[in-house]
C-alpha cells in the first residue's frame, strides 16, 4: 500500500498532527510518513510526549515504526491489524496522560474486545487538557454518542515530578448519530467543579473556591465545587469547572494568587457559556476525528489551530471534507463544523 505523506509543519505544526495521524493510520491500516515534525518550534522534532503517544498506538496494532526517537523530524508508521490488549506505559516525569488518551480514543471505536490501559505520568500539567477535562467533558460527550469508555484517576501527577496514574477502560462500542451538539443546553444554572490540591496548604483550596463561588454567584449561577486535598509524590493545585458540555481548568503556580486561579477559571467558563455553543474551543479539536464516523454538525465557540490541524490530518487520511462556517443564531456566536 502506498505510504501517505503528512507535513508535520502544517498550521501550528505541533504534536496534534502526530497524535491524530498515528491514530487514524491504525484505524485505516494506511501507512504514513510524517515529515518536518515541529519544524518551526524551538525544540524541533519528536519529544518524549509524542513518542509516548506513538508507542501507545503501536502497542494496539503491532505497528512497525521508523524514526521514533527524540528530536526526529521524520517518522514512518506501518500499522498492522488491530489487536487490542491490556498494557501499562510510563510516559516519564510529568508527560501528559491526557494527550496519550487523546491518541487512543479514536482507535477504541474499532476494538473488538474490552481493554484497560494503565498510563503513568502527569495528570494536571500545562499546555494539555487536565485529566479532569478528559474524564468529565471528553468522555461524557463520547459516552452520549455511544462510546463505551471510562477514565479512572488513580493518582495525580504534577510538573515536574509527575507520578500520576490513570486507567483508561474501553469496551467494544459503536457510535450513534448525535442529535444536538450545536447549541448549548441551558436547562440548569449549576456550575459543578473540583479543586485538587496535592501536598499544599488546605487554605489555598478554600481561597480558590471562595473566589470561584463568589464570581459564579455574581453571574447568576449556582456553584457546586468540591475540594480534594490529597497527598502524593508531586505537589500542585488547580481547579476544574463544568457547565453542561463545557469545561474550564486553571492550574496554580508559584507567584499566582489563589484568588486569581479561581476567578480565571470562572471567567474562561463564562466566555464559553456566553458563546451559546455546545462545545468549547478545546472539545472543538477533540471531536474532529470522530465526526466522519457518524456525520452531522457540531457547534464550537472558537476554531483553534489544533482544530485546523486535526481537520487537515483527518481529511488526508479518511478522504472526507469538513465545512467550517460562522454560526449566529439564537444569540449564539461561534462556528458550525460539518463533515
Amino acid at each position: 500500500m502506498e505510504i501517505i505523506t503528512i507535513d508535520g509543519s502544517y498550521g501550528e505544526g505541533g504534536g496534534q498532527i502526530i497524535r491524530t495521524a498515528v491514530s487514524l493510520s491504525a484505524i485505516t491500516q494506511k501507512p504514513i510518513k510524517i515529515i518536518n515534525i515541529r519544524k518551526n518550534r524551538k525544540n524541533k522534532g519528536l519529544s518524549h510526549q509524542h513518542i509516548a503517544c506513538v508507542n501507545a498506538i503501536k502497542k494496539l496494532c503491532n505497528a512497525k515504526v521508523e524514526g521514533l526517537f527524540k528530536g526526529s523530524e521524520t517518522m514512518e508508521f506501518y500499522p498492522n491489524k488491530l489487536s487490542p490488549k491490556d498494557f501499562t506505559m510510563d510516559i516519564g516525569t510529568a508527560g501528559s496522560i491526557s494527550l496519550v488518551i487523546q491518541s487512543i480514543l479514536p482507535v477504541g471505536l474499532f476494538i473488538d474486545k474490552d481493554v484497560t490501559i494503565n498510563i503513568k505520568g502527569g495528570t494536571n500539567v500545562k499546555n494539555s487538557p487536565t485529566i479532569d477535562y478528559i474524564k468529565y467533558i471528553t468522555m461524557d460527550i463520547l459516552n452520549k454518542m455511544g462510546y463505551d469508555g471510562q477514565v479512572e484517576i488513580i493518582k495525580r501527577g504534577f510538573y515536574p515530578e509527575g507520578g500520576g496514574e490513570v486507567k483508561l477502560h474501553i469496551k467494544h462500542s459503536k457510535l450513534n448519530k448525535i442529535i444536538d451538539l450545536v447549541e448549548l443546553n441551558k436547562n440548569n444554572n449549576v456550575v459543578e467543579g473540583i479543586i485538587f490540591n496535592q501536598n499544599l496548604d488546605a487554605q489555598i483550596s478554600k481561597r480558590i473556591r471562595s473566589s470561584a463561588t463568589n464570581l459564579i454567584m455574581k453571574h447568576g449561577f449556582i456553584p457546586n465545587i468540591k475540594i480534594e486535598n490529597i497527598k502524593g509524590s508531586s505537589s500542585g493545585v488547580g481547579i476544574f469547572l463544568k457547565y453542561g458540555s463545557l469545561g474550564s481548568s486553571m492550574l496554580g503556580e508559584k507567584g499566582l494568587r489563589a484568588e486569581i486561579v479561581g476567578a480565571s477559571a470562572v471567567e474562561n467558563l463564562l466566555k464559553e457559556i456566553n458563546s451559546g455553543m455546545a462545545l468549547d474551543k478545546y472539545m472543538g479539536d477533540q471531536i474532529i476525528p470522530f465526526l466522519p464516523f457518524y456525520g452531522g454538525s457540531v457547534g464550537v465557540s472558537k476554531i483553534t489551530d489544533h482544530t485546523l490541524s486535526n481537520i487537515f490530518v483527518v481529511e488526508k487520511l479518511l478522504n472526507v471534507k469538513f465545512n467550517v462556517e460562522k454560526y449566529k443564531n439564537n444569540n449564539c456566536n461561534g462556528f458550525l463544523i460539518t463533515c
